[in-house]
């Protein structure tokens, strides 16, 4: 079994294709067949990223890794934009079903590469 890179993945199936592998098969391994067609959730994939798919990882078995953190982190990311370009606290934690505090929490927080810092 093989844990995916996803950022190779991208760039084989593309982002959106990506998106829907993740969102369906998110924290499983799935074998991966070494001839099309597929089968299972896999056949929802458009035909070109099916096509890579089984190119790349064709007879194995690969780990969908479920991309918590990096989901949460875009969406905490989208937050901070709509705040900025001027929403109020109240309609994000309504649209996001979050409690004003935790928008609040969220709008405190540093984002990722903020934290980090520069590396270089």
């Amino acid at each position: 079994m093989a844990l995916a890179d996803t950022r190779l993945l991208e760039g084989l199936i593309g982002r959106e294709a990506l998106e829907a592998l993740i969102q369906t098969c998110g924290g499983l391994s799935i074998p991966i067949p070494k001839r099309l067609p597929l089968s299972g959730p896999l056949m929802d994939l458009p035909p070109a990223a099916q096509a890579a798919l089984v190119r790349y990882a064709g007879g194995t078995e690969l780990y969908i890794p479920k991309c918590d953190g990096a989901r949460r982190e875009a969406l905490y990311q989208r937050i901070r934009a709509e705040y900025d370009a001027g929403a109020r606290v109240q309609d994000l934690a309504r649209k996001y079903r979050f409690t004003e505090r935790w928008i609040y929490e969220v709008l405190g927080r540093p984002s990722r590469e903020e934290a980090q810092g520069a590396l270089f």
